[in-house]
């Protein structure tokens, strides 16, 4: 039904680019240039239900190509025993729109010295989609909601590469 209701904002929003490009244009006399304003104008129309988004894309992208990479040292690492240690997420904005970044930091068990952090991101929409009230998540329409250091499942082959044993929170004494 959401997808339903989406595509008849869509249709409407189509709709009145297209009405407002057509005033527009009725203002120039030869029908040429007539036609290229009117062109020009429901070009320009069409993303701006979705504006807010695109012009926080630029800014999310460099976040997330900075903020997901995986921080720690070969050396230090090779060998140890190491837990996850709980998380504070923490607010940010990108433009207008907002998000939360979640810290995953695993420390060594006896020293319980950070020594692996990343970060994961997650975005929420711009104003069309807030004022539709169509998405459980408020995700972007028009851009990535989320991002995290390389595709899931990344875990268990770094951690055999670095010789490297997991134990839960609660194993560590």
């Amino acid at each position: 039904m959401s997808g339903l209701l989406l595509m008849g904002v869509w249709a409407v929003w189509i709709i009145v680019a297209f009405a407002c490009a057509t005033v527009v244009g009725a203002f120039f006399k030869t029908k040429w240039l007539r036609f290229a304003v009117s062109i020009l104008v429901f070009m320009a129309m069409l993303p701006l239900p979705v504006a807010d988004e695109l012009l926080a894309k630029p800014a999310f992208d460099k976040l997330c190509e900075e903020g997901t990479k995986l921080k720690f040292d070969p050396e230090k690492i090779r060998g140890k025993t190491i837990y996850l240690l709980e998380g504070v997420p923490a607010s940010f904005k990108v433009g207008s729109l907002s998000g939360t970044m979640v810290p995953w930091r695993y420390a060594d068990t006896t020293t319980k010295e950070v020594l692996i952090s990343y970060g994961t991101y997650g975005l929420k929409g711009g104003v069309l989609i807030r004022m539709l009230g169509i998405s459980e998540t408020s995700a972007p329409l028009a851009i990535r909601n989320s991002c995290a250091p390389v595709e899931r499942g990344w875990q268990k082959p770094f951690l055999e590469r670095n010789q490297l044993t997991y134990v839960e929170r609660e194993d560590v004494k």
